[in-house]
């Protein structure tokens, strides 16, 4: 375990703690790409019960879904990841294919270690669980998500590229793969 940080396994009793990371992320992130008024809209309640929908979110499904909390020296939660069957995901995958859905972290604890941890977390979890190769969707215009993937191996799926709008923006989504799990 890192002094400075640890990652456990998150439960539908994180819905909170994962919800307010997931908006804050997001607004900053996302503050340049997302129209004001959608970023303003988003609110840590309704993200919250999205989180702890027990029929939806993958905090209640459990295997071989897994969302992980990252926590600083305090116990407060800094970021999370969510990985599992690519397959579910309503996008072309093959069977041994897991996906990251997410990985967030409050915007103060990028670039100190923490997003590779989960990463590496995500990566013996989909391995434990029998996946082979890991996808990842992200804004083609998210340079800080897709450098961040390039330097942990992945490569981006040109042919994949297609639009998604999401609070009133289009914007392209492409997809990264690990064609083997990174170590």
């Amino acid at each position: 375990m890192d002094k400075r940080f640890e990652i456990r396994r998150a439960s539908v009793d994180d819905a909170a703690q994962v919800a307010r990371v997931h908006v804050e992320a997001t607004c900053a992130a996302y503050k340049n790409l997302y129209m004001p008024e959608h970023l303003a809209s988003l609110s840590p309640e309704t993200f919250t019960r999205r989180w702890a929908d027990r029929e939806r979110s993958h905090l209640a499904l459990g295997n071989p879904y897994g969302v992980f909390l990252a926590l600083d020296f305090s116990g407060a939660a800094i970021g999370f990841a969510d990985v599992g069957p690519a397959n579910a995901a309503g996008q072309q995958a093959k069977a041994e294919e897991a996906r990251l859905f997410a990985i967030y972290l409050y915007p103060t604890y990028i670039g100190k270690g923490i997003g590779r941890k989960l990463l590496q977390t995500c990566v013996e979890y989909a391995r434990q669980h029998g996946f082979c190769s890991l996808l990842a969707d992200v804004l083609s215009l998210n340079s800080t998500a897709r450098t961040f993937y390039e330097r942990t191996g992945a490569r981006a799926l040109s042919e994949s590229e297609h639009s998604r709008s999401v609070g009133g923006t289009e914007l392209n989504v492409i997809t990264y793969r690990w064609d083997s799990l990174p170590s």
